[in-house]
């Protein structure tokens, strides 16, 4: 069995040189050769991480997100955000590989990187997690939902809990997004949520994870769900935030 497992990682070891000569990897964001050393998320250049432009403060992101919410319409008690994204930044290209792409691995691993944000390292520790829910229609089309497996990625990292994916469900399918202006945008999500368990959120404080925070509407939406069915306080983080 011992010089079977050394035959199988020799082979595992010709593999891998031979698929860095055939498809040589090249950072998803620059698309510079990286090289053989491995990196701490796969596909990326630890520098493209470490240097893009940092996202604004989640009291700087609160500030943004009064201009599109009355005070009183803000279910979000605080919003934190890794990256900024907009104009002339790369991250957009992980975001998109993510969300239309099929790379799983790499939602987990920008996950992970959540765990690293100084001001949600300062949550406390019963702080649970959940992933923005899609529609199952939606879920069809991709086979998975980068906002739970970007949510697990970091619970792994930081061993938070994590709650299940059916305690929300999105009961209404939306069209994407992207395009939609402000006011489509909170017409497009209002009341596409709903609460399967109350009892798993009653009582808890929970952070909503997504890939991209723009207006807040969906996330904003999902927190007022949770917090009629009995949550005390929903925080939302999410990778990028659009500035």
């Amino acid at each position: 069995m011992r010089a079977l497992g050394t035959v199988v990682r020799g082979a595992h070891e010709i593999l891998s040189a031979l698929g860095h000569v055939w498809f040589p990897p090249h950072c998803l964001l620059s698309g510079r050769y990286l090289g053989t050393e491995p990196q701490l998320v796969r596909g990326i250049a630890d520098a493209e991480l470490l240097h893009h432009p940092p996202a604004p403060s989640s009291t700087d992101l609160g500030v943004l997100l009064l201009r599109h919410f009355a005070p009183d319409d803000l279910a979000l008690s605080a919003v934190h955000a890794l990256w900024a994204v907009g104009t002339g930044t790369t991250i957009d290209n992980a975001i998109y590989a993510v969300k239309y792409k099929g790379r799983t691995r790499l939602a987990r691993d920008l996950g992970s990187w959540l765990a690293r944000h100084p001001e949600l390292e300062e949550l406390p520790r019963d702080v649970v997690l959940l992933g923005v829910p899609i529609h199952s229609a939606r879920w069809r089309e991709r086979g998975y939902n980068q906002a739970e497996l970007i949510a697990q990625g970091w619970a792994e990292a930081s061993s938070r809990p994590l709650l299940p994916p059916d305690v929300v469900v999105r009961q209404r399918y939306t069209p994407t997004q992207t395009s939609q202006n402000e006011r489509q945008r909170l017409k497009n999500v209002e009341g596409a949520f709903v609460v399967q368990d109350p009892a798993q959120v009653r009582g808890r404080r929970i952070v909503l994870v997504d890939d991209v925070l723009t207006t807040g509407a969906t996330l904003n939406t999902c927190a007022m769900a949770l917090l009629e069915a009995g949550a005390i306080r929903v925080e939302a983080a999410t990778l990028c935030a659009a500035v």
